[in-house]
Parts: structure tokens; C-alpha cells; sequence
């Protein structure tokens, strides 16, 4: 039993040896063939990599060159966006500009509108005035609506100008200086001129430009545009009058002179506002009454001490004790003559006091005009001073003064500083004439003086002149 087992046992433990030594040869075979079978199968797919290389290389090639050619569309597309976008950018500035350029285009326009509108006489406004509040009235909020009616205005103008070039004649009513009654009649434009002829006789001229300056920043609006006020008539002389009314009134197809005033009116309205002597005083306020009254007394003094001193005879012949002269050269000659005494140098000083008494009487008031000469541009400097603090004063008290009350003072400033000017420089003058004047007559008498001592000197030295004195003297 145990034999049979040992024998199995030793079957089981050669049974494997054979088997293995009988597999490795297999193997070996079965791995010789997978082996062969791989390198063929390595051939066939180098040989199919081989032929399948050329075309998948041009089909790479072929991507490539898409992808650069959509790389491409792409940069183009880019560059379109961009540029588009740069163009609506630009296209949004020249818009905008434009738009720019058309506000400051209505601009000029409304100051065109509002200048030719205050610069046409009123007349002749009645005339437009329907038509642009017509015109105003259609204009709207936007631009293009503004900037249409606006230009129905200046084409509105346009014709006006070339009716006026042409001349025309039109109805109205005018206020007639000086009670200022309204009065109908008939309006003659003819280019820079405008006439009137009333149907009560008053005829003339209107001022044709009209001061726009406070309405100048004024928008025009319907309402503003239909407030006309009548015109007013220039007070002419008779002739220019008549000479206007013969013209309005004259049938179509004669021929007519018509007066033309180049000042479009201003020379009138000058002349009108010239005022009169005693305005311009009053003007000048409180400091132009002491300025006159010193211009009242140096004026006197100065003719009366001018009628004093050119009333003085001179001597037309040489100093004597015989001869016969006129005032203070009288005076000195009959007090040498009448002189008995034997010392010339006495006679000299009694003349010499004489000379100086009538020298007092000749220049006594003779310092007011000089006094006066130093005051009035003085005053007159007050007045300028006091006028411009006035002028400053309502400066400072109001933001926007009247131009009356800046006109007030400002005239008191200069109406002062004219008189005091007034008043000085010929006071100076007459100071100084006269004072010239007295000390030349002042030389002549003591020329006569010394004349009349030499020759009283000469008649007491000699004898027989101081014999008749003794025997007159007995």
C-alpha cells in the first residue's frame, strides 16, 4: 500500500519535469512565430504609415494655410471694427461740430434780427412787424425750426432794404414836437432818409438809426416785436419843412428836390440837447457859485484898475518946472516948483514920497485878482473832487447806476474845473498886465522926479536964481 503510494507519488513528481522540458520548446516556437508575426505586422504598418504620410502632411499643409487665411480674415475684420468705430467717432465730432456751427450761425442770426429790428425807425416797423411775430411764432425748441425762422426774417430784411433802396411811400402817424400830439400822415423811406408829411401841415425829417443799445441783448419774441412805439419828428426850419411836404405830395411822375441831412437826424437831436449858459451853471453845482462870484470881482476890479491906470496922461515933452503936465506928473512938477528950500536931497524925498502914496493907490485891489488867479482852479479842482465822489457814491450804492446820475456828477467834475479855469487864466493875465503896467508908470514918474531934483539942484546953485528966490521970499 505504501509502495503503490511512493510510486504515485513519484509518477505526480516526474509527470511535471516531462511536460515542462516538452513546453519550453513550444514556447519557444509559439514566441519565434508571435515574434515574426509582430515584426510583419511592425512592416505592414510602417509600409501603411508610409502611404498614408503624404496625405495627411498636404492635409496639415492645407490646415495651416486655412488657419492663416482665417487668422488673416480675422485681423481684416479687426481692423474694419476699428475703423469703424474711428469713423463714428470722427462722423460723431463733425456732427457735433456742426451742430456747433449752426447755434453760433442762429446766434448771428438773432443779432441780426434784433439789430435790424431797433435800428428801423419805428414807421417803418409797423411795417414788419406782423411778419415776424409770424415768423417768431413758428419756431420751435428744436434748431433746424430756430434756425428756419430766422432766416425768413433776414430774407424778410432783405426786402425791406430793397424796398428802401428803391424809396416808398407809406401811412402812419408821428408825435409832432413840441406838445408832442400824435398826428396822421404819410412816411417817405428813400434809402439812408425818412421823411414825413402830417395831414395837419407838420412836415420833416426822423432820425433813421436808432440807439439799440439797451435792447441789444434782448431775445425778440412775437409779443416784444408787435410793442411799437410812433415815431417822432425833428423840428426843422420852414423851408425844409414845406420843401418835404411839396415832395410827399407831389403825383407820380414829376420831379422833386428833397433836402438830405448826412447825420441821419443827430445834427438835430445835437442841436437840441445844447445847453444854454445858465444850464451849464447849474449844472456845476454848489462850488460854481464862489467861482463866479470871484470871476464877478476880479472882472471888475481888473477894468476899473484898467480905466485907473490907462487914464494916466503920460508926458509927451522933457520934465520942467514951467510946463504943464497931467495928474500925479503935475502933481510932482508944482510941488518941485513950489519947493523953497535949498537941499535937493530933501525935494527928492518928498517927491519920492509922493511917487510911493500914489504907487499905494495904484495897486491897492490889485491882490484880489491875483488871489482870484490862485482860487478859481482851486475851487474848481473842489468841484471835480466832490462830482467824481458823487459819481463813486453811486457806484457803490447801485449795481447798475442810471446813466443821468453818473452824467450829474461827472458834469459837475468838469463844469467846475472849466469855469475855475475860466475865472484863473484871465485873472493871471489881467494881474500881471496891470502890474506891468504899474511899475512902467511908476518908472516914468521917478524919471520925472529925478528930471525936476537936477534941475531945482541947477536953479539953486546959481546966484542970481538964488537972489530972485531971496527977494520972492521978502
Amino acid at each position: 500500500m505504501n509502495a503503490i503510494r511512493i510510486l504515485s507519488a513519484l509518477l505526480v513528481w516526474l509527470a511535471p519535469a516531462c511536460l515542462t522540458a516538452e513546453s519550453i520548446q513550444d514556447v519557444r516556437v509559439a514566441a519565434r512565430r508571435d515574434l515574426q508575426n509582430a515584426v510583419q505586422k511592425l512592416d505592414d504598418l510602417r509600409n501603411r504609415i508610409e502611404k498614408e504620410k503624404i496625405p495627411l502632411v498636404g492635409k496639415v499643409e492645407q490646415l495651416e494655410r486655412e488657419t492663416a487665411r482665417k487668422r488673416n480674415e480675422l485681423d481684416r475684420r479687426l481692423r474694419l471694427r476699428d475703423n469703424r468705430d474711428a469713423n463714428l467717432v470722427q462722423l460723431r465730432e463733425e456732427v457735433e461740430d456742426s451742430e456747433r456751427a449752426l447755434e453760433v450761425s442762429l446766434g448771428l442770426l438773432k443779432d441780426y434780427a434784433g439789430s435790424w429790428r431797433q435800428s428801423t425807425p419805428s414807421a417803418e416797423q409797423n411795417l414788419w412787424a406782423k411778419q415776424m411775430a409770424t415768423h417768431l411764432s413758428s419756431r420751435g425748441e428744436e434748431l433746424d425750426s430756430s434756425l428756419n425762422a430766422h432766416l425768413k426774417i433776414l430774407s424778410l430784411s432783405m426786402d425791406a432794404v430793397f424796398k428802401q433802396a428803391g424809396g416808398f411811400i407809406f401811412a402812419g402817424e408821428a408825435i409832432v414836437p413840441p406838445e408832442g400830439v400824435r398826428e396822421k400822415g404819410h412816411f417817405l423811406s428813400l434809402g439812408p432818409a425818412l421823411f414825413f408829411s402830417g395831414s395837419e401841415g407838420s412836415a420833416g425829417l426822423l432820425e433813421k438809426s436808432y440807439d439799440s443799445d439797451r435792447f441789444a441783448s434782448l431775445d425778440l419774441t412775437p409779443e416784444s416785436v408787435l410793442r411799437v412805439q410812433p415815431s417822432r419828428l425833428l423840428q426843422t426850419s420852414e423851408m425844409t419843412s414845406k420843401t418835404i411836404a411839396q415832395a410827399i405830395n407831389e403825383p407820380a411822375g414829376g420831379l422833386v428836390t428833397m433836402p438830405l441831412d448826412p447825420t441821419m437826424g443827430k445834427a438835430y437831436v445835437m442841436e437840441g440837447g445844447e445847453v444854454t449858459f445858465v444850464e451849464e451853471l447849474q449844472k456845476g453845482g454848489i462850488w460854481i457859485y464862489p467861482i463866479l462870484f470871484f470871476a464877478g470881482l476880479s472882472l471888475l476890479i481888473a477894468l476899473y484898475k484898467a480905466f485907473q491906470i490907462l487914464s494916466i496922461p503920460s508926458p509927451m515933452e522933457l520934465a520942467s518946472l514951467e510946463g504943464a503936465f497931467g495928474g500925479p506928473f503935475e502933481t510932482l512938477r508944482k510941488t518941485a516948483k513950489a519947493y523953497q528950500g535949498k537941499d535937493p536931497e530933501i525935494l527928492e524925498e518928498i517927491l519920492y514920497e509922493i511917487i510911493i502914496d500914489f504907487q499905494v493907490k495904484l495897486e491897492k485891489a490889485l491882490p484880489l485878482i491875483a488871489v482870484t488867479a490862485a482860487t478859481a482852479p482851486l475851487l474848481g479842482l473842489l468841484g471835480t473832487v466832490t462830482g467824481m465822489i458823487d459819481v463813486f457814491r453811486q457806484i457803490t450804492n447801485f449795481a447798475n447806476p442810471e446813466n443821468s446820475e453818473l452824467a450829474r456828477g461827472i458834469s459837475e467834475a468838469l463844469v467846475t474845473t472849466k469855469f475855475g479855469l475860466i475865472t484863473a487864466i484871465p485873472s493871471l493875465i489881467a494881474h500881471a498886465l496891470l502890474s506891468r503896467r504899474v511899475q512902467g508908470v511908476i518908472s516914468k514918474l521917478e524919471a520925472f522926479s529925478a528930471r525936476l531934483v537936477h534941475l531945482k539942484r541947477g536953479s539953486v546953485s546959481t546966484p542970481e536964481t538964488e537972489g530972485k528966490n531971496d527977494a520972492s521970499a521978502d
